[in-house]
């Protein structure tokens, strides 16, 4: 089995991962509703949500995550959706109209299996309130010559 790893010279500790931004407006909750089935009202029916927690229709946690991953396979030319690991946890929901930024920073580097890997800190906001924390574990290599 061969292992994907990301370059060194992108993986330094300090070093910023890149910054995807995404608006989240209620056409795209209702698409990602579409494609993963789950229809849960708290997601897709105004009416239902107003009488809920949040008083409003809420993205999919799983929505958010797809754009921690879309960010770190753009930082690792995709190899984290072949070898990177992700611990998180939702601290806040998203709402329609909200727009989250994802981005990380390498914390550590830290050994895994033998393997030298980066321990990546992700940040997830929407405005002022976060949305996500957790950590991403990447394999690094020296860049090739």
């Amino acid at each position: 089995m061969s292992v994907d790893f990301v370059s060194r010279s992108l993986a330094g500790v300090g070093d910023r991962l890149p910054v995807v931004v995404r608006t989240v407006d209620q056409q795209a909750i209702d698409a990602y509703a579409r494609a993963s089935g789950d229809f849960n009202p708290i997601h897709v029916d105004p009416g239902f949500a107003r009488q809920g927690p949040f008083g409003r229709t809420i993205a999919h946690g799983l929505m958010t995550l797809a754009f921690v991953a879309e960010m770190l396979n753009d930082w690792s030319g995709g190899a984290f959706d072949e070898t990177g690991e992700i611990d998180i946890a939702f601290t806040g929901p998203v709402f329609a109209g909200d727009t989250v930024e994802v981005t990380g920073a390498v914390e550590e580097t830290v050994r895994r299996d033998g393997v030298e890997c980066a321990r990546i800190k992700l940040v997830v906001r929407a405005g002022d309130r976060q949305i996500l924390a957790g950590h991403a574990i990447q394999p690094i290599k020296e860049p090739e010559d």
